[in-house]
């Protein structure tokens, strides 16, 4: 009996709605196309095996062309893998800041801004915090991609961890078929993967797996883990394959996850790839498409020249290579061999050792052995080897640099790049123009490596999105009380979008300090200097760059303080001045006072009135000097001094006022 699309979203196990013969028929159809496309990579896994043989340094025993003869490695291989690894990890993983965000469309009231922020936190904490594996899987990946040519991870939400995964999935075990053209589009991927007794009996138990009998693991034929037929801890290999079945039966064909048990066949667990918002009806109701969630995402080296999905890595394009190069320093080595040990022929006009036909003489290192001959006998009767051996060949020699050097061009791999030169007294700028040249194919690569990290991490967002709980986003933020569903509402793909902090374009810390350095000449012509100091700080690699960045005041103007000092000089000289001019005024006036008292006591008549006259005068005088004051406008633009004692001169000459006024 068919199956509703509703019975399938809701099923925690579909194969546990299915009867045995469709379970049956379903696993007939998923292991015959998984044989069918490991057939058909069959060369491709060869070529690598062989590279990968070559990048280990793992040597096959020789007996030719005498017993125990040279079998050295050179690592041409192992170097070229190293040296992009060293590179594209740091590159690519910059530091603790992983992604970005950015605001999709516009953003008048900032709202849009601060889900991009909130959302850039919490997928940074994620990436470093709750997935652990992240980076070090990211390595791993990293370190078997130049060597295969593609890679892939593998990106869900696990029910087990309650948290997201991404973990590294080796192209030796995901298998598709050969010539597909994507992973979009192609009808079958299939995982090889192991569990132990243990991890089965829990997926059993808590019903993620159906209860069947697995017995004891099998070996496979292509298998080569060292595991015993007695380890009973021996894990069973499982496949998981991401296929297309009809099981509502409408004509159109569902996305699903279905794990097979290698050994058995049978199907344990069948789970939808899709969810309602998935499913896209016509006007009749009828299913016209579901999109289908792609859980992996593949990392590309080099595209293959026959378009297969699976592409071209140094095992592949550098193993014809290296193998000649193997073979040339063997060759050289054992024909040194040859010439460097003593071997040869000894004719049958004499006979060194005792018995009817001679036999072996054995050289000690101080020893003498006597012999029957004269030394000219014996050099006439005694032919060494390396006299119709040839040496060791220059011509040999010539053609294992010649080998060595196409070796290092194909794989951009020179002295510069290594951190090494042999032209001295180079320009820096020459060696850096040369370092840029030699990184073009790595640019290349580097660009399509972004392009899947920026795939990976949209994953991750709708994962969010559809997973995360708003108390554990409001925890990571450290922002509790936040509004319900401000997770789902934050990831929002129409308000922002998520992005690799790494630039696409720099594949060295070289050319992201030259374009720092660029960026601080333009300083102080309007641009935004905060934003260019950050981009050099973050050019270094300085750790705890958020210390360096805080805001603080500018300093001020070196000619605006210089100014404010003037200003501040001829204010003092000019109230030094006035409160000079005014003790004088407070002594004449005191002076006249007296004078005029000791008058009015002495004298009456017209020198009392004289006197006064005299007083008046000088009053006169000094309102006049008062009067010669700066102006209001002046003392406004001197710099207001809190608290300024008054003048000296203001409260004698209010007492002279105040007083004379009285007398006259």
């Amino acid at each position: 009996m068919p199956l509703e699309l509703k019975q399938i979203i809701d099923a925690v196990n579909v194969a546990a709605l299915l009867d045995e013969k469709e379970l049956t028929r379903l696993s007939y159809l998923a292991v015959q196309g998984y044989e069918a496309d490991e057939d058909s990579r069959r060369d491709w896994k060869q070529r690598n095996k062989k590279g990968m043989d070559l990048a280990m340094q793992v040597a096959k025993p020789k007996s030719r062309p005498f017993e125990d003869p040279a079998n050295v490695m050179y690592p041409l291989i192992s170097i070229s893998s190293i040296q992009f690894s060293a590179r594209a990890y740091p590159n690519l993983i910059p530091g603790y800041d992983i992604v970005r965000a950015k605001v999709i469309g516009s953003d008048e009231d900032g709202g849009k801004a601060n889900k991009a922020q909130r959302v850039e936190t919490h997928l940074n904490y994620q990436l470093n915090e709750e997935m652990p594996e992240w980076e070090e899987e990211t390595d791993r990946l990293l370190t078997v991609l130049p060597i295969i040519g593609c890679c892939f991870k593998k990106t869900y939400w696990s029910q087990i961890l309650k948290r997201n995964v991404s973990r590294y999935v080796s192209p030796l075990d995901l298998i598709m078929h050969y010539k597909a053209e994507n992973m979009e589009t192609v009808p079958r991927i299939t995982e090889k993967y192991r569990l132990y007794p243990n991890e089965m009996v829990e997926r059993i138990r808590s019903g993620r797996f159906i209860d069947f009998d697995y017995g004891r693991p099998q070996k496979p034929k292509d298998d080569d883990e060292a595991y015993t037929a007695t380890d009973e801890y021996r894990p069973h290999l499982f496949l998981e394959q991401h296929t297309w079945f009809d099981l509502d039966d409408d004509g159109y064909a569902e996305p699903y996850i279905v794990n097979i048990h290698a050994d058995t066949k049978k199907i344990v667990r069948i789970v939808p790839r899709f969810s309602r918002s998935d499913i896209h009806l016509n006007d009749r109701l009828q299913v016209e498409r579901i999109e289908a969630f792609q859980h992996y995402t593949k990392f590309t080296f080099m595209h293959s020249p026959d378009g297969s999905i699976y592409d071209l890595g140094f095992g592949s394009l550098l193993a014809p290579i290296n193998d000649t190069v193997n073979a040339t320093i063997n060759q050289t080595l054992d024909a040194g061999t040859w010439s460097n040990t003593p071997t040869g022929l000894i004719t049958k006009n004499i006979s060194l050792a005792a018995g009817k036909h001679g036999g072996p003489v054995e050289l000690q290192f101080g020893k003498f052995l006597p012999v029957a001959y004269t030394g000219d006998e014996l050099r006439k009767n005694i032919i060494m080897a390396n006299e119709f051996i040839p040496p060791p060949s220059l011509v040999t020699f010539n053609l294992l640099g010649f080998m060595v050097e196409a070796g290092q061009r194909l794989s951009s791999v020179g002295e510069l790049m290594q951190g090494e030169q042999s032209i001295h007294n180079e320009p820096a700028t020459t060696s850096l123009a040369r370092i840029e040249q030699g990184q073009k194919v790595f640019s290349a690569i580097h660009k399509r490596l972004w392009n899947s990290f920026n795939a990976e991490f949209k994953k991750l967002f709708i994962l969010n999105a559809t997973y995360l709980e708003d108390n554990r986003y409001s925890t990571i933020l450290d922002a509790p009380g936040m509004q319900r569903g401000i997770a789902q509402s934050d990831y929002d793909k129409e308000s922002c979008d998520i992005i690799p902090t790494a630039s696409p374009d720099d594949v060295s810390r070289t050319q992201e300090l030259v374009k720092a350095e660029m960026l601080m000449g333009l300083r102080g012509q309007g641009l935004n200097d905060g934003e260019i100091m950050k981009r050099l700080i973050q050019a270094l690699h300085i750790a705890n760059p958020e210390t360096i960045l805080q805001s603080q005041p500018p300093p001020p103007d070196p000619k605006v303080v210089l100014e404010s000092e003037k200003l501040d000089l001829e204010r003092d000289k000019l109230e030094f001045e006035m409160m000079k001019f005014g003790y004088e005024m407070a002594k004449i006036q005191s002076e006249t006072i007296k004078n005029l008292a000791q008058a009015e006591a002495a004298e009456i008549g017209p020198q009392l009135d004289q006197y006064i006259a005299e007083m008046n005068a000088l009053v006169k005088m000094g309102t006049q000097q008062r009067m010669k004051r700066p102006s209001a406008g002046a003392q406004e633009a001197m710099p207001a001094t809190e608290g300024a004692p008054m003048m000296a001169e203001e409260a004698p000459m209010g007492m002279v006022e105040n007083n004379g006024g009285g007398i006259s």
